[in-house]
Parts: C-alpha cells; structure tokens; sequence
C-alpha cells in the first residue's frame, strides 16, 4: 500500500475529528479569500468609475465628499456654484466640454441626477464601455420632468416607460415628517438605462433646467405659505407652535368659502346678463351655446395657463462640473486657478480615490492580520489534533515498523496527513469564499452602488489569490505536522508492540 493511500484511509477513520479540524481552517480562508476579491473588485470599480475626465468642480468644503457625492452618490453635496461658473468653464480654450451636474432630489431613496445629454455621450464610465439605453430614449436638455432611469432604479421601484412618480426634496427617502414631497409636477419616466455595474445604475437622471424648476415653484409655493401664515397671525394673534397648522388651515377654508361664495355671485350675475352678450357674428349667446368663438377662447386660455405652467428656467445654480481638460498639463493649471478661488474647489477623482484607500489600507492590513491569525490557529489546531491521536495509533505506528517500514516514511504519513487536512480545508474555504462573496454581493451593490462578480480565481497581482492561498495553507499545515511527526518518528517498536491489558 502506497503512503498516499494510506494517509487517506487513516484520514478516513478520523473523519470525524478530520473534519472539524478541516473546517476551522476552511472557516478562516474563506474569510481572506472573499476579503481579497470584494476588495480587489471595489477598487477597480471605484478607480474606472471616473474615466472621460480629470476635474470634479464643486464649492468650497471637502475634496473627497465632492467626488464621493457626484461619482458615487455617496453622502452630502458639498454646497453650490452659480451658473455663472459652469459657463466660465464650459467656454474655457483650456477644457474640452463641461457637464453640469444639479441635486437636491430623490425618489425612494435613489437620488435625481439633472445633467445634460453629453453625460451619457462625452464620457465612457468604464474603459471603452458607454451608457446604452435598455428602452425608450434619453431626455431633451431643455425638456421638464422626463426621466431616464438606472437599471436598478428600474428593477426595485417597477416603473416603466409612460409611468409617472412624484419627486422628494433632498437627497433621503421621504419619511413622516422627514423629506417634503413635491407635488407641483410629475416625473415621467422616458427611458431605462442598460446595466453598468456602477453606481450610475442607482440614479435617476433628467435635464437641468428640471432641478431649477423643482425649486422655482417650491420657493414661490414656500412665499405663498409664508403669506399664509403672516395673514393667520395677524387675524389670530401669533398661535402656539402646535396650532398654526390647524388655525391656517381654518383661514384656508374661510377664504375659499368666501372666493366661492363670490364665483357663485359671478356666475349669477353672468347668467342673468347672458341674453346682452353677443358673438362676433352678431348672434346674441344664449346658456348652452358652443360657439366656435367661445371654444376657440377657452382653449386660447387654457394652452396659455399651460405653457405658463411648463416655462423652462435657462439659468440656476449647479451642485458639480465634471471637466475634461483639452490637455494633461492644462488639468493642472486648472486645478490650481480653481483652488485659488474664495468659492470654489476643483478635485482630481482619481487621487481623491488614492488617498481615501490609502487611509482604508491601514485597515485593511490590521483586519488581513487579524484574519491570518485565524488560519494559524486553525493550523495550530490540524497539529493538537495529530498529536493527540498518536496516543491510540502507537500500536499501529510499531506494526508499520515490525514489518519493515522506516522511520522516515512514518514521519511522512503524520506530514502528509496534516498537509492533506489543512489542503482540503483550503479547499473547502476557496468554495465557501465564492458563497460568501455572492451573499455580500448584494449588499454591496445596495451600498455603493457597485456590481461584483464572483470568478473561479480573482487575480491580484498578476497571482491567483484562491491558488496562493491553497498552497500557502497546504505548506504551513505540513510545518504544522512536524510535531507530531517527530514524535511517531520516535515511537518505540519493542514498548509498542506488547500486548495492550
């Protein structure tokens, strides 16, 4: 019997106790493993993200939390910039195009992205990849209120095309009293984007002038409440903070009690006089009557009271610029004219990036080591294990010996059979790390925004991590073997071999 199958039938006697052992050390490579990938993956997500251009233009706060927010639709704008700005810029010799870049808005929690059309045409968001759409078509730069969609926007809140939504002021889902509800004007939905795997795919995106008009009418309808409550405190007395509500409410019923009271009067009135007014063709106009001249009117007015309703605003403030520069050497004068100024910022994404790694990497290691940590005590384990069954396998070690094996190739047996245990522990780790890595997948994606795929091997380095790990763990397993394997190596045949009482 060859020593290889024998190590896997003493294997199989112990299977038991094999495969605690073994999963401790599964337990701990899987950990790594998955670790490695999803971080390999985020990074290279993050770092393609930005390509198509260099500088992100926001006020003056935080570099990072500017390219947090406009790329990956993490945390808070850093604030605003006129117009005025943007179209400095825009018309710069030193830049190649501009794209303004509006918030203040979501719907469910997926944030309203007002832009122009070059965002999904200027730029690739991954290398030689651009945006693509699924269905229907992009918006118009100067069209309101039309909506193309994420493709995970599209998945979770089940809007399709021709469906129509409701936006909420700011960047949080509206909840209770948290987030106001713009109820002037609808969205509807235009297009759906094919998927990205980046963060684009949780946004919904429409035409600039969209935000501006969202903001127009909440500021005119806020004047309105403030005059509202003005006239309910000089009618009422300036009211307990927890009746304001109701007592605007009740002057809200009065005064359209009254407007109503006087429409009816009007209305009286015009009908009693009805049989005075005549149409432009000298025919009296009676109740009833549709005359050509009075429909032609009403529609005149009602199309006027429309397109007053639908003006679309050509100027407002902008929350980012994404640029990109007509040359390398001009991104750098760029970014310090613009670093100079008292109300702007300018920043590269890909260093702000960098750096915001670098500082996760210290991490990073300390989790890496603690994770290691675990893989050595697993194997520190494979070794208690081997020495504690030596005690009922002396016997048996003393009948390999009698009948001619060498002290050398018992040594190997106990070696083999710890290489073997922590092998198929890695083994068994690599595939519970792909398991991992598809639950977390989700997660993540709901977190950043970033689709991870899960691969037979995720190379880092130019290194198979599942591969490294497999051998790594294998070779340090077998170190781990040496005890006991000392020991058996040292086993007296003669005291061994007596008959057990």
């Amino acid at each position: 019997m060859s020593i290889f199958s024998l190590v896997l039938s003493n294997i199989a006697q112990r299977k038991f106790s094999v495969f605690l052992t073994a999963l401790s050390v599964a337990l701990g490579v899987a950990l790594i493993a998955a670790t490695l990938d999803i971080k390999r993956q985020v990074e290279d997500k993050f770092s393609q993200t930005s390509i198509g251009y260099e500088l992100i233009l926001g006020a003056k706060g935080s570099p990072l939390q500017l390219v947090l927010n406009t790329v990956y639709h993490l945390g808070n704008p850093t604030g605003n910039l006129p117009y005025s700005t943007y179209e400095l810029y825009r018309k710069s010799p030193f830049v190649s195009y501009a794209i303004p870049m509006g918030l203040g808005d979501n719907y469910r929690g997926f944030r309203i992205v007002c832009t122009t059309t070059e965002f999904f045409t200027k730029f690739n968001y991954a290398k030689d990849k651009q945006y693509q759409l699924a269905e229907g078509r992009l918006f118009k730069d100067d069209e309101l209120y039309a909506a193309v969609l994420g493709k995970d926007v599209a998945e979770k809140t089940g809007l399709k095309l021709g469906d129509k939504f409701v936006a909420t002021h700011g960047l949080q889902e509206s909840s209770g009293d948290v987030g106001k509800v713009h109820e002037h004007d609808q969205f509807t939905v235009v297009g759906i984007l094919k998927k990205t795997g980046t963060p684009s795919d949780k946004a919904i995106y429409a035409s600039l002038p969209t935000v501006w008009a969202i903001h127009k009418e909440e500021a005119e309808h806020d004047d309105d409440d403030a005059k509202r409550k003005a006239a309910v405190e000089r009618a009422y007395g300036k009211p307990e903070k927890d009746t304001i509500q109701i007592q605007m409410a009740s002057a809200d019923h009065k005064h359209d009690k009254h407007e109503h009271d006087a429409d009816h009067k009007h209305e009286h009135a015009k009908t009693s006089s009805s049989d005075k007014h005549t149409h432009s063709d000298g025919t009296p106009h009676t109740d009833g009557d549709d005359h050509p001249d009075h429909k032609h009117d009403h529609d005149h007015q009602h199309d006027h009271e429309h397109q007053h309703e639908r003006t679309v605003p050509t100027e407002g403030d902008v929350t980012a610029i994404l640029v990109k520069a007509k040359a390398p050497i001009f991104s750098l004068q760029l970014y310090d004219k613009i670093n100079r100024e008292p109300y702007a910022q300018a920043a590269f994404a890909v260093n702000e990036i960098k750096n915001l790694f670098d500082i996760v990497g210290n991490i990073d290691w300390a989790f890496f080591f603690i994770t290691a940590l675990v893989i050595v005590v697993a194997l520190i384990g494979v070794m208690v294990a081997l020495y504690n069954s030596l005690a009922e396998r002396r016997r048996e070690i003393a009948i390999l010996r009698s009948l001619g094996a060498h002290r050398s190739k018992i040594f190997s047996i106990i070696a083999l059979e710890a290489a073997l245990t922590s092998f198929f522990g890695a083994l068994f780790g690599i595939v519970l790390s792909k398991i991992l890595s598809l639950v977390l997948k989700g997660f993540v994606l709901e977190k950043t925004g970033i689709e991870i795929s899960v691969a037979l091997w995720s190379v880092v380095g130019g290194v198979p991590v599942e591969l490294a790990l497999l051998v790594i763990v294998t070779l340090v397993g077998a170190l781990a073997g040496i005890i006991p394997a000392v020991e058996a190596y040292r086993t007296d045949v003669a005291k061994n071999l007596s008959p057990i009482s």
